[in-house]
């Protein structure tokens, strides 16, 4: 926000665009954008960022799944998504429910790898010689 400030003030002060560009290290269509930035919107703050529409099956996936999971960890990834559909949720493809079940918070007495990701339970961890 400073140099955004400092380049528009160089230029209110006289200096043309591409010494201001050249003086504060930054490329002319910068200043340019700066300067249309403070016209259009008064201001030079970045605007937020925005990312798309709520996850709402995936919020709604994640709340129902550690239930399931209590219930029948033995399941399948289709039969996971048919009783997610039979509970009221919308169709979702086995790689969402997978990537929803991967996405849960741990168990915290589950054992990890020394990397830090979850261990599959019945496989010893491997030593390092």
């Amino acid at each position: 926000m400073d140099l955004r400030e400092r380049v528009v003030a160089a230029v209110d002060a006289g200096m043309t665009q591409p010494q201001a560009a050249a003086l504060f290290g930054v490329s002319l269509r910068t200043v340019e954008r700066y300067l249309a930035r403070r016209r259009a919107i008064g201001g030079l703050a970045a605007t937020e960022q925005r990312h798309g529409p709520e996850p709402k099956v995936r919020r709604r996936l994640q709340a129902w799944l550690p239930a399931r999971l209590a219930a029948a960890a033995d399941a399948t990834l289709a039969e996971h998504v048919a009783a997610f559909i039979a509970a009221g949720g919308e169709p979702v493809s086995a790689a969402s429910m997978s990537r929803a079940i991967a996405g849960l918070p741990p168990d915290p007495g589950q054992a990890r790898t020394p990397s830090g990701r979850r261990r599959r339970p019945g496989r010893p961890l491997k030593q390092k010689a």
